[in-house]
């Protein structure tokens, strides 16, 4: 085939310039595979002989020991059907609930459904994204609209035949495990976030720039605000429920990673705080700025009005002008131009002294 390509391009462009364009046609198609292939991933983890195996569709899916761990990133309709099947879900139901923007719950029927906020990094902005966790006996399902840190690193430590503890306990533990760890991701950005303040606040002028990414800032922490206000809902659900498959230890670890959740937000509502008051900061600096011009403006203006004012008194060009035809004219109307200055400043340094 790539010889029929090559054949087609040279015929129509020649000898000169058929290999650039040979070359760039086939980057075109590479990315356009590579595209096309990550949308749509599913990948199944399961411990066999203890190693943990990964398969690339649920086609081979069959009995394992311990837990197994489905996990679909950017699910097309096939991968929905498949996981619908796998737990024996309507499809409909699940199209539903993985392509609404739910806030994070938690619900209990013939499998628990547990929709959790989780931050994510998107062409360098910071939002949170849901992520859906299915569990059914000792499988656990989890679906991402979009591809999820958390998840990925844990893949890829599975691929290295790590983390077997996991597919060891059940599935609570599972859950729990992952839950832990998009806790720390929204420690980790909260922290990024209080780094960056810091600089701000060593900055004695801010730029446009600056006050643009503060604003973003702002806006990420209030983002962030709203989903670990709903975690944490659903880690008070989980840790006071009373489901067969969770154990006391589990209610236990339900219950740490809670106070967890609880500390971030307090971490979350201080950098909050400390964003407002350097926004206020800044708005009273310029304030003040502002007060200090318009002052010297106002001095200014006041230290000229008097001497303009004998200025065009004297040259007005009409007889009789008082001190005009006089020997000493020109020094009297400086001394007089003078003396006023001196008079309007020393009163705009009293009106001054006493407004404050």
């Amino acid at each position: 085939m790539q010889g029929s390509l090559r054949t087609c391009i040279f015929l129509l462009t020649g000898n000169f310039g058929h290999k650039i364009l040979f070359f760039l046609l086939k980057v075109i198609l590479f990315y356009n595979v590579q595209e096309f292939s990550s949308t749509g991933m599913i990948e199944l983890f399961a411990l066999r002989n203890d190693r943990i195996e990964r398969l690339e569709s649920l086609k081979g899916f069959g009995p394992s020991r311990g837990v197994s761990w489905v996990r679909c990133v950017e699910p097309v309709e096939a991968d929905l059907e498949s996981i619908s099947e796998l737990l024996r879900m309507p499809l409909q139901d699940l199209k539903e609930s993985v392509e609404e923007d739910a806030r994070s719950k938690l619900t209990v029927g013939r499998h628990i459904e547990l929709i959790f906020s989780v931050p994510s990094m998107s062409e360098g902005e910071v939002l949170t994204v849901p992520l859906h966790i299915f569990a059914v006996g000792s499988l656990l399902v989890t679906v991402e609209r979009k591809s999820i840190k958390v998840l990925g690193d844990l893949s890829r430590a599975l691929l290295e035949n790590k983390r077997r503890f996991l597919f060891r306990k059940h599935t609570a533990y599972f859950i729990y495990y992952v839950l832990d760890k998009v806790n720390d991701e929204f420690l980790y950005f909260v922290d990024k976030i209080s780094l960056k303040l810091e600089l701000f606040r060593e900055r004695k002028a801010l730029s446009k720039d600056a006050i643009q990414k503060i604003y973003d800032t702002s806006i990420t922490l209030s983002y962030f605000n709203q989903s670990l206000i709903a975690n944490i809902d659903v880690l008070n659900e989980l840790r006071k429920s009373y489901f067969r498959m969770f154990s006391q230890e589990d209610r236990d670890n339900f219950s740490e990673i809670y106070y967890d959740a609880l500390q971030v937000l307090d971490t979350e509502k201080i950098q909050r705080e400390l964003l407002s008051n350097l926004f206020s900061m800044h708005s009273t600096l310029i304030g003040n700025e502002l007060n200090y011009f318009m002052r010297i403006v106002a001095l200014v203006a006041l230290l000229s009005t008097v001497p303009m004012l004998i200025t065009s008194i004297f040259s007005m060009n009409i007889r009789n002008v008082p001190l005009v035809q006089g020997e000493h004219a020109f020094f009297v109307i400086l001394g007089l131009i003078a003396a006023s200055s001196v008079a309007s400043f020393i009163l705009f340094r009293w009106f001054a002294r006493k407004w404050q």
